[in-house]
């Protein structure tokens, strides 16, 4: 259990700008109803109409995207080094994608991005803008894990890159100073995070993603099987939460369970 007089801070910031590729820590999100404007705001669809996931494609999540609303582009690093970008303005067809039981609306981008991706993939992919900000997440537009809960399950260290354990959960705010699970207890409650009210709404189960690791893909770490030692019914870490009150959070900034 926490101490009381412990105080909780944003530890870390993430977007997905391309659903399926690469995180993106940010020093700051402005965060609105519907969450991060650029998180998840495009996604990629196979010939068959699914989109792409971790699940079915983990070594897309090598790709480095870089999303630029405002200037209307969007671009990816790929391995070998080399880099492409397409403009957001010529997105024409519309389609609509289906996952976890949302319909996701959108235009296709066609251009240099799509055909790096899918020559990466070895299978043609589509890359699509959504329609609006929101609809490329899949349980809510606010995720939390305490790094303490991550260690708690002994999730294993990114030892070649920042060193944390918390980077292949792809959460939107990670926090220090909480105890390990207690993010558990804040649900159907409010938490202050900066600017931002949450009210946070169910805990976040897990999928077979947190086997792999988060920056090459490959399977290294048996995920799933570890949380069944929680002994609980669902295979949970982390937080889901709605936004009560928009705004700006920071990386350091506070984290006030139970305020309103």
């Amino acid at each position: 259990m926490r101490d009381h007089d412990a105080v909780i801070t944003v530890a870390r910031l993430q977007v997905v700008p391309v659903k399926g590729l690469a995180a993106l820590p940010r020093p700051q999100i402005q965060l609105e109803v519907d969450g991060v404007a650029e998180d998840r705001r495009l996604l990629l669809l196979r010939a068959d109409g699914a989109v792409v996931t971790m699940r079915k494609l983990p070594e897309l999540v090598r790709v480095v995207p870089d999303l630029d609303l405002a200037n209307g582009t969007v671009a990816v690093a790929l391995p070998d080094g080399t880099r492409a970008t397409s403009d957001l303005a010529a997105a024409g067809e519309q389609v609509t994608s289906h996952l976890y039981g949302r319909d996701r609306p959108g235009r296709v981008v066609p251009g240099a991005v799509a055909d790096a991706l899918s020559g990466l993939a070895g299978e043609p992919l589509r890359l699509v803008l959504t329609e609006r900000v929101g609809l490329g997440w899949d349980e809510g537009p606010v995720s939390v894990l305490g790094r303490a809960s991550a260690a708690a399950v002994t999730t294993p260290p990114d030892r070649d890159h920042d060193g944390l354990s918390t980077s292949r959960y792809r959460m939107l705010i990670e926090v220090d100073g909480s105890a390990a699970f207690e993010e558990d207890s804040w649900v159907g409650g409010t938490v202050r995070i900066g600017e931002v009210l949450v009210r946070v709404t169910h805990a976040l189960e897990r999928c077979v993603v947190i086997n792999h690791h988060p920056r090459t893909g490959a399977k290294d770490w048996p995920g799933l099987k570890t949380l069944v030692t929680r002994g609980r019914d669902q295979l949970t870490l982390g937080v889901i939460a709605q936004v009560e009150q928009t705004g700006v959070i920071r990386v350091g900034d506070l984290v006030e369970p139970g305020s309103s």
